[in-house]
């Protein structure tokens, strides 16, 4: 008789082969139909305990609570289904028997197989554990300590002791106790520090203040180190810290007393102007011989002036301050960041208060010597025009030039993003010289010139709109570096204001701070230099027609010279460009 079926841990044929022959066996006395009704109650029984028995071993198998009594178990589940099954087929006279030795036996058969199984799994258990425990050891053995002392040792003085744990195990270490054990002749008022974690293939160190009490050869005693590895705890054999020669450290003895100092941390600052921003570039050098740990910058500035717009590296920023965190002994962290000129000043401060933790995890706090910053908007007055080759002149001879560049998207095309822009620029007093486009008109860079009110210096200004690289790029060119931030940030405050509120047409404007994108753009939108000093340009670089058309964009403005127009006029009152 084959069985089609099978049940997971048990050889489900024999078993229910054993319950029919039972059933046959027990029911011959009552004839052929006897047979049959004890073949069929001995496979219902044996298949529902081989069911049974596998459910319970299973379950508790899982949740690892089985014991060594699993035939025990079997057989008493056995007698109870048995008891079930006798009662149930009551009806039939060999009932009981066959009840009785069909369930019995699959219930051990079946239980013996999970023993076996039990077996096989805890020796598996067995020989993961030993696996695990010659990692743990191999990886304990390979922990290597490093005990480094500050010479000469000094009396009624802190002298530091630098632990070093070295983890080049591929399992992290965690709680690292570090105790000292000082002799008589040696004080230590804190014996005992710790180390959260030491990952693998790192290192992490902390310290230990000793203050020898004569001035004599004196042995500092051990160092003992404890650690958790997979939650075990393991104990390094103790290390002698070593004998080292200690010197008088009172006041008056001729010898200078070694203090700690108040600002292990010195910052070292400076500014420059990079692409409208602010840039300070800050150095936090570490002048102590020992590790300061959690060291975080709190900037001081004036918010109505400036903004931060990004660090670099991108640390993360925490409660307000900018979280570098920890400082090796005699190095530095760099960071630099850029700050958005918002309004134009004279003359305002750039302060950063440091916080860090010293060996010894005391709180301690320095400054950065205040950084003054000046950002000069530029009031232009304009009486005299200039060409193109004075303006090519100009470009090349003023001092300082930058640009910035934003990514746009925008329904409008690109000849009406070009109108709105001139027209917020000629409302100021600034001459236009040439707007000059592609013949497919993908691309437009119209160039501004004007005069400073105030010292009548020179100041370029072109802005380029590409399709191709869907960008806008404001350039200028000035005599003095603050002008050229001031102008720069000032016409990109307006021109994302004039594109967010334009009537006429929905754009989103982003700055590129990615320096790669940036010139690659720029590289590609000059085109200037396909005309020559006369104002002849080549290829398919034309020159814009200086008939102006107005767009619907809000006042009206005349874009040579920024009177503001009537609503209906055709020509400008001051200069007589003709608008239509």
């Amino acid at each position: 008789m084959q069985m089609s079926f099978k049940l997971s841990y048990l050889d489900p044929r024999n078993n229910l082969r054993i319950g029919v022959y039972i059933g046959l066996l027990f029911g011959l006395s009552s004839g052929i139909t006897g047979m049959i009704q004890g073949g069929i109650i001995g496979l219902i029984l044996a298949f529902i305990t081989a069911f049974l028995v596998q459910r319970m071993m299973s379950k508790k198998i899982e949740n690892d609570v089985i014991g060594e009594d699993v035939l025990s178990n079997a057989f008493v589940l056995g007698i109870i289904i048995a008891i079930f099954g006798a009662i149930v087929f009551s009806s039939f006279k060999a009932a009981p028997a066959i009840a009785l030795f069909s369930c019995t036996i699959v219930a051990v058969r079946s239980g013996s197989k999970y023993k076996k199984l039990v077996k096989e799994k805890n020796l598996k258990i067995e020989d993961e554990k030993a696996r695990l425990m010659q990692q743990e050891k191999e990886a304990s053995d390979s922990i290597d300590v490093t005990v480094e002392v500050q010479q000469p040792l000094r009396t009624n003085a802190e002298n530091p002791v630098k632990i070093t744990i070295m983890n080049p195990s591929h399992l992290p270490i965690r709680n690292v106790s570090i105790r000292a054990e000082c002799p008589r002749l040696v004080r230590c008022d804190e014996p005992e520090v710790s180390i959260d974690i030491v990952e693998p293939d790192s290192a992490a160190y902390n310290v230990i203040f000793v203050y020898p009490r004569i001035t004599d050869m004196i042995d500092l005693g051990k160092i003992h180190v404890g650690y958790l590895l997979n939650n075990n705890y393991y104990r390094k054999i103790p290390i002698d810290i070593g004998e080292y020669g200690s010197v008088d450290g009172k006041a008056g003895s001729g010898m200078e007393v070694p203090e700690i100092e108040s600002h292990m941390l010195q910052a070292v600052r400076e500014t420059e102007f990079y692409q409208g921003f602010i840039r300070l570039k800050m150095s936090v050098n570490n002048t102590s011989p020992l590790v300061v740990n959690d060291v975080s910058l709190e900037f001081d500035f004036d918010e109505h002036l400036f903004r931060i717009d990004r660090f670099e590296p991108a640390y993360t920023v925490k409660n307000n301050k900018l979280m570098i965190g920890n400082i090796e002994g005699n190095t530095s962290r760099s960071v630099a960041i850029y700050f958005d000129p918002l309004l134009c000043s004279n003359s305002s401060d750039i302060k950063c208060r440091i916080f860090y933790k010293d060996a010894k995890g005391k709180l301690r706090t320095t400054e950065m010597k205040p950084k003054n910053i000046k950002v000069t908007c530029p009031i232009m007055r304009t009486d005299s025009d200039i060409n193109v080759g004075m303006l090519r002149e100009l470009v090349s001879a003023l001092p300082f030039s930058d640009s910035k560049v934003y990514r746009i998207k925008s329904d409008l095309d690109t000849k009406t993003l070009m109108n709105i822009c001139r027209e917020m620029v000629q409302r100021r007093d600034i001459r236009h010289i040439r707007t000059l486009r592609t013949k497919d008109g993908k691309n437009y860079e119209t160039w501004y010139h004007g005069k400073t009110k105030v010292n009548g210096h020179d100041i370029v200004l072109k802005i380029t709109i590409s399709k191709d690289t869907g960008s806008i790029e404001l350039f200028g060119a000035t005599q003095t570096a603050e002008s050229l931030v001031g102008m720069l940030a000032e016409f990109g405050r307006e021109l994302s204001k004039e594109m967010e509120e334009s009537s006429i047409g929905k754009s989103e404007l982003n700055q590129i701070v990615n320096v790669t994108i940036k010139d690659s753009i720029i590289q590609r939108s000059n085109l200037l230099n396909s005309c020559d000093i006369s104002g002849n340009c080549a290829g398919d670089v034309v020159i814009e027609d200086s008939v102006i058309q107005r767009t619907e964009f809000k006042a009206n403005f005349c874009p040579s010279c920024g009177t503001k127009l009537a609503d209906d006029a055709n020509f400008c009152s001051d200069c007589g460009t003709k608008i239509i």
